[in-house]
């Protein structure tokens, strides 16, 4: 299967799971606790590459899966939580669960309006520069962001923001390319 093709039904099928876990949630009540427990579960798989690579691995037989599972976060996260990815080991779909989290997340951002927003910027931007980009695009578009970060050098300084399919370009590589073009233009 091309790496396209596959990439686009990992994502059909993590959306769908994650839609599933979004309905359980709701229908339970548990909303907030479960979206809680996937950030716990997102901050766990990113601080373990072990743990990542055991989980993603589709090779283990179920079990065994089961029984690290249960030690790692039985009494850490919701039953629903837990149940939930007892039911991605029982479907051979727990190799997906980074796809699934990242799904989910942005159900529950949709559920309660709010956006994201990814900051790229050509060095580290500090947490009270993030927080002032994400108030000002808060007023200006009246809606609640979160907001991601990536560094990415080759924009010499300055940054981009990418809110959906709308790019703000603050970058000084952008302001060259546009000088640029108007040297060329006159």
């Amino acid at each position: 299967m091309q790496f396209g093709l596959q990439s686009t039904l990992i994502k059909k099928i993590s959306r769908r799971y994650a839609r599933a876990l979004l309905g359980l949630a709701l229908e339970k009540k548990t909303l907030e606790e479960v979206y809680v427990d996937v950030q716990f579960l997102t901050a766990t798989l990113k601080s373990s590459a072990e743990l990542k690579d055991f989980v993603v691995d589709p090779h283990h037989p179920d079990e065994l899966l089961r029984s690290v599972l249960d030690e790692l976060f039985k009494n850490k996260i919701q039953q629903t939580t837990f149940d939930f990815l007892m039911f991605l080991i029982e479907k051979g779909r727990l190799n997906i669960l980074n796809e699934i989290i990242s799904a989910f997340t942005l159900l529950y951002l949709e559920e309660h309006k709010i956006g994201t927003i990814e900051i790229i910027s050509a060095s580290t931007l500090l947490p009270e520069q993030v927080e002032a980009i994400r108030k000002r695009l808060t007023v200006r578009w009246k809606r609640e962001f979160v907001a991601e970060t990536r560094i990415d050098p080759a924009l010499i300084g300055g940054f981009q923001i990418k809110a959906g399919d709308q790019v703000l370009d603050y970058s000084i590589k952008n302001q060259l390319e546009n000088f640029r073009r108007q040297i060329i233009n006159a």
